[in-house]
């Protein structure tokens, strides 16, 4: 046994320790911010909350989630620092998030979660649809933080990409419970991404002066979007197929 795999309740602590404070941190924020932003720390609040309690009591989904989320952090922060150049607080953030990511890498860290039998004797699920289920919720879960930052920020008028980030959990939590509408709701959840970066390019004058970073995380979200309910397209279509 490896030092690593002799330590798995020091990493899991040390992913559960850092998730604790940024959902503590982003409640905090929500509550002295108030305001249009304060929505925004709420979802983020929620979503790290739910990360929190899914790797705490060991649920399978738990660690793909966490991980999910760790990415979205990291993929932003890179992005952020090869665009615009050194910029401390953009490396603050993706090292804060890969110290949720490191340690829970491993096989070992795996049998404590997503390699239980118990949930895939109970849902009837293999090796091909456990593999398939993974990639969707660690993109849903990736697309999750940057899709409620591209949603929920202040914006002028009402704006319907407030239906996203509901719609988005909405179908991550049917996801977990392994129903198909679960994807459907991952992919109009997409769709709808889709459709207001692209209204947000449209606008010239304004995707210039200031929403491009929305933007940007809108074409984000919608790359971690599509990368989760990709690998079910085909099962889809062979099965309407079938029923025909």
């Amino acid at each position: 046994m490896t030092l690593l795999s002799q330590l798995l309740g020091v990493r899991r602590a040390l992913s559960l320790f850092v998730l604790g404070f940024c959902t503590t941190l982003f409640l905090l924020v929500a509550l002295a911010q108030g305001g249009p932003w304060a929505r925004v720390f709420f979802a983020l609040a929620a979503a790290y909350g739910v990360g929190f309690f899914g790797l705490a009591a060991e649920w399978f989904w738990g660690r793909w989630y966490a991980m999910g989320l760790a990415g979205s952090g990291i993929t932003v922060a890179i992005l952020g620092l090869v665009t615009s150049g050194w910029n401390p607080a953009l490396l603050i953030w993706g090292g804060v998030h890969l110290v949720i990511y490191a340690p829970l890498m491993g096989e070992a860290m795996a049998e404590r979660y997503e390699n239980q039998r118990a949930w895939r004797e109970r849902y009837g699920i293999d090796e091909h649809g456990a593999a398939r289920l993974k990639r969707a919720v660690k993109g849903a879960a990736t697309a999750l933080p940057t899709l409620i930052f591209y949603t929920l920020a202040p914006r002028e008028g009402n704006d319907l990409r407030l239906l996203l980030v509901p719609l988005l959990g909405l179908g991550i939590w049917g996801l977990l419970r392994l129903r198909f509408w679960g994807v459907l709701l991952i992919g109009l959840a997409a769709v709808g991404t889709a459709v207001g970066t692209g209204l947000d390019a449209r606008q010239v004058t304004p995707f210039l002066d200031g929403q491009v970073g929305l933007a940007g995380l809108g074409l984000l979200a919608l790359a971690a979007l599509l990368w989760s309910v990709a690998p079910f397209v085909v099962p889809a279509y062979r099965h309407l197929r079938t029923a025909r």
